[in-house]
């Protein structure tokens, strides 16, 4: 279902677990709630607060279901844990991250005890709440050789996904003695004896001299997916040992976040406007995906053909090059008819099935696989 447009770009956003509230990220350094009242209709939503905490743009937003806390973080460096007074007004608590360039993104592990942060500083900081002490402490993972541009956490709680800059993605041990169980279990098991061992690099992934910004686990913990700026998305088969990698080239322009909605499907987003769906066949050990649709239904027509003449063309791109003249070259750009009129640039997962994204364009949009 399609919702009407903020009044400027939507960079990140989350939804409470109830779906009845919702914190927004504008492309600058203010957070802010809306109360929502379980309308999927933007126009509807009501401005409740307006925070201004962080010292630079806000780069990432997470609500965990299981405390009903938000963390945010910043190009400032730092991150804040968000709480409810009994008045309903949202408080913080600042996470000093001890990062010395900006963070990038932020999330909570599936227990809501812990939350990394991925930065520009080659780190990622994993925090947990020290209670004896009142405040979150953080530690380092310092494998990267460059700016981490996103993060997910596998569902067992103990390891992270990571895609940077580098051109790798790796697996990371985010065990934290006394937060975690030490027993082994499938997925610890699959990565390996040094599975309970902070910060250890268990796996890592090439990705073809490309930037690694979009990386998700799946429900299972048995698969992870990557995107990265070359246009590719690549699905690995942890069961496999890592050896069972697939590379899908995308016809359209690179994808920028992906994430599972189950076991058995996909989905990316980014400057194509359009989310794309990517399933699973084969057998559980070797599955092989392609895409299979994309969400949003509507038909892009070009107005005007290339001519096939030598001749026509270089006089075509000559008026373009010398004129400016991109309609009465013959160059004019089709039309977007896609509900998303820019690069998608976030996700929200809400149960059931459906999702929202956010975008350049303002818009937050609500699908259903």
């Amino acid at each position: 279902m399609p919702s009407a447009p903020l009044d400027k770009q939507v960079s990140f956003h989350a939804y409470s677990p109830d779906g009845k509230a919702c914190a927004v990220s504008k492309n600058d350094d203010a957070v802010y709630f809306y109360d929502t009242q379980g309308n999927d209709d933007v126009t509807k939503w009501k401005q409740k607060q307006v925070v201004t905490e962080h010292g630079g743009r806000v780069s990432g937003i997470d609500w965990c279901a299981k405390t009903n806390q938000i963390v945010t973080c910043g190009h400032d460096r730092n991150a804040y844990v968000w709480k409810q007074d009994n008045k309903g007004e949202w408080k913080p608590t600042l996470v000093i991250l001890r990062i010395n360039r900006a963070a990038t993104c932020v999330k909570w592990s599936p227990n809501g005890d812990k939350f990394a942060v991925g930065s520009g500083a080659k780190c990622v900081p994993v925090c947990h709440f020290e209670s004896n002490q009142n405040w979150w402490i953080s530690k380092m993972i310092k494998r990267h050789k460059s700016s981490v541009l996103d993060l997910a956490w596998s569902p067992n709680n103990k390891f992270i996904v990571t895609g940077a800059c580098d051109f790798k993605c790796r697996i990371f041990s985010a065990f934290i003695e006394g937060i975690d169980d030490a027993g082994s279990d499938s997925l610890g098991s699959l990565l390996g004896p040094k599975a309970n061992d902070f910060g250890e690099c268990l796996m890592e992934f090439d990705h073809a001299k490309a930037w690694v910004q979009g990386v998700s686990w799946s429900p299972s913990g048995n698969r992870i997916a990557f995107t990265g700026h070359g246009s590719t998305v690549t699905f690995v088969h942890l069961s496999s040992g890592g050896n069972g990698e697939q590379h899908i080239n995308l016809k359209t322009l690179p994808a920028v976040q992906c994430f599972f909605t189950d076991d058995d499907t996909l989905i990316t987003i980014g400057f194509d406007h359009n989310p794309t769906v990517y399933k699973a066949g084969g057998s559980d050990s070797s599955p092989a995906w392609k895409e299979t649709k994309k969400l949003d239904e509507a038909k892009v027509e070009a107005k005007k053909t290339f001519s096939s003449s030598a001749s026509s063309a270089r006089n075509m791109f000559q008026q373009a090059d010398s004129h400016g003249k991109k309609k009465e070259a013959g160059l004019e750009e089709p039309p977007i008819t896609t509900i998303h009129k820019n690069c998608i640039l976030d996700f929200c997962l809400r149960g059931g099935g459906k999702f929202s994204t956010a975008g350049v364009d303002g818009r937050i949009l609500q699908w259903k696989v």
